[in-house]
């Protein structure tokens, strides 16, 4: 009887698996610099919004990106802040750990879906992003199930992260 329980979840699991998920993809790390990811920001947000994001709206998602994607060092499939799609939504997707994230063909279409998942699911946290603060928009972000770090870690490097990320989109 055990050998027959085994037997069927095996069967069951090979049946139900990511390889006839025609919406997987392979994970493909794709590392972005800084410019990269100002200017897909930017253009992401003009994409979804249709007007240009101000400076602290775009620092703030410029350090989040940082936080959530190692300064563009740790980017798989263009996905930029590490989003997820949203219960079912058909989207092509990766596997990073237990975790789906959306994949994408390019930075800018990565920025569109991480500004749409941010008017769609986080909208709350977009104003704090506008005023600069970036422990309010973290703990707003956490509210949202953006994130499941600790909030006062998470809130702690945002904030640190803020405004450097201004400087360098002022320098540019």
């Amino acid at each position: 009887m055990q050998k027959l329980t085994i037997i069927i979840f095996i069967l069951f699991v090979s049946s139900t698996g990511h390889a006839k998920n025609k919406y997987i993809v392979p994970k493909t790390k794709t590392p972005a610099t800084k410019q990269q990811l100002i200017t897909a920001l930017k253009n992401g947000y003009v994409n979804v919004f249709k007007k240009k994001p101000d400076i602290n709206t775009l620092a703030m998602s410029l350090a989040q990106v940082n936080l959530e994607n190692a300064h563009g060092k740790v980017i798989y499939n263009h996905n930029l802040g590490n989003v997820g799609p949203t219960y079912k939504e058909k989207a092509k997707y990766f596997i990073l750990g237990p975790t789906k994230y959306k994949a994408h063909n390019t930075f800018t279409e990565g920025a569109i879906g991480y500004w749409k998942h941010l008017k769609k699911v986080s909208y709350k946290a977009i104003p704090y992003f506008k005023k600069g603060n970036a422990y309010t928009a973290s703990y707003v972000l956490r509210s949202c199930n953006y994130y499941g770090a600790p909030k006062s870690k998470y809130a702690d490097v945002l904030g640190k992260l803020f405004p450097l990320a201004k400087k360098r989109i002022l320098k540019k």
